[in-house]
């Protein structure tokens, strides 16, 4: 299986040790590697030509175009984002994201 990357770079994830992995993981480790793989993620796309996107790489035994590769990540990642939501919502209730007084939602989060 080819590992290799639009952005040049290998995949060093070992993704059975991270299923396997059962204790716990303190919040600030996890949010700090989230941040991490979000802020490469953007130097990679960030580096992504018009005409790249349309060159066909093999990920995960599949030929796909880069373009594909791009909707496939950003949509499995929104997927995982709602269930990590959805599950935090269960536990906590409200996550107060909009601030519902005056009949207006306004963001209570800040970008950072």
């Amino acid at each position: 299986m080819d590992h290799q990357w639009s952005g040049g770079a290998s995949d060093e994830r070992q993704r059975q040790r991270e299923f396997d992995e059962r204790g716990p993981i303190p919040g600030g480790e996890v949010l700090y590697q989230l941040k991490k793989v979000v802020q490469e993620s953007d130097g990679v796309l960030a580096g992504v030509t018009p005409t790249a996107l349309l060159e066909y790489r093999r990920i995960q035994g599949l030929d796909v175009t880069i373009l594909e590769a791009i909707y496939s990540v950003v949509s499995h990642f929104s997927m995982h984002t709602g269930q990590i939501i959805l599950l935090t919502k269960m536990w906590k209730g409200d996550l107060g994201f909009f601030d519902m007084s005056g009949g207006t939602p306004r963001p209570r989060f800040q970008r950072g």
